[in-house]
């Protein structure tokens, strides 16, 4: 880390929910309590360090304890240098959070194909009103997750937006973002708004079903900017604006640390998809084992 945080108790305890929200329901099962826990952290006083915290880490024999810990110091360096407008210190953090992946089962992990063709592994997730939402992921492109999708329904829906505003870190690659503006009702039109539609799951987070419904609103669509980020770059995306990700880096994987936040506004998440469909499923439960990723993203760095 760049600096020796100060972590009062009251800060870790607002952790604890949205930390466990990026975990298996199994992983819930097994770790400590959240009273357990901040009593072990902190037993005499109501503030500790960083380093504090990493010295518990290299005592503890627990596993489930060690992945918590390694996530919470990784997620609190992302929104405290996101919040503070400071640059993050990329290559400490993925350590970080690499280890907190690593150090468990890989089913405690979540790990799945997003409808945008990577693989994303939530962090944190902060869901109790809209105005204070925040979300941290880990996304992963690489060419070898092509066999899990429909690769032409991955790009006849790439292009939306998000109700949040969005940040991006990008770890390692080349990570390719275009802009759009649109034009309703144009006689040019080839597209159409959709909404997305998430079926009922145990686990909120990233394990569901999400269908595409058609809006009957045609828009032309006009690409008004390609940007190429590489390694070390940081990109927003404010709400409500068209997007479209991707990454250029074959044989080679890209990854980037991902923030939804609704501090700074909210918008409209939509959809852009072929006029001509009605209606588009993409099923969303695959779980897959990141460690091979982790793997080659380390041999990256």
């Amino acid at each position: 880390m760049k600096q020796n945080q100060i972590i009062t108790k009251t800060e870790f305890i607002d952790f604890y929910e949205p930390l466990l929200k990026g975990y298996s329901e199994s992983f819930k099962n097994d770790i400590v309590t959240k009273d357990i826990l901040s009593g072990m952290l902190f037993p005499k006083n109501e503030k500790i360090t960083t380093i504090d915290v990493e010295t518990i880490i290299n005592n503890q024999t627990d596993s489930f304890i060690k992945s918590f810990l390694y996530r919470f110091l990784g997620t609190h360096e992302i929104l405290f240098c996101r919040d503070n407008d400071m640059q993050l210190h990329l290559k400490k953090v993925w350590e970080l959070i690499s280890k907190s992946i690593r150090v468990i089962p890989t089913t405690y992990t979540i790990s799945s194909i997003g409808s945008q063709g990577f693989l994303s592994i939530p962090l944190y997730k902060k869901d109790e009103n809209l105005e204070e939402f925040d979300f941290l992921r880990l996304h992963i492109w690489d060419d070898s997750l092509d066999k899990y999708m429909d690769l032409q329904k991955v790009d006849d829906f790439s292009i939306h937006s998000h109700t949040f505003f969005a940040k991006s870190w990008v770890i390692t690659g080349k990570i390719i973002n275009d802009r759009f503006e649109f034009i309703k009702d144009s006689n040019k039109a080839k597209h159409s708004f959709f909404k997305v539609v998430y079926n009922d799951s145990l686990n909120e987070v990233n394990q569901h079903t999400s269908k595409a419904v058609n809006n009957n609103i045609d828009v032309e669509l006009i690409k008004v900017s390609e940007e190429l980020h590489h390694e070390m770059a940081v990109y927003e995306i404010k709400p409500s604006k068209l997007h479209r990700s991707g990454h250029k880096n074959f044989p080679k994987c890209s990854a980037t640390f991902f923030s939804f936040t609704g501090k700074d506004g909210l918008g409209e998440s939509v959809v852009i998809g072929p006029k001509q469909v009605t209606i588009s499923e993409v099923n969303r439960k695959m779980n897959i084992s990141p460690i091979y990723l982790l793997d080659k993203i380390k041999s990256q760095l």
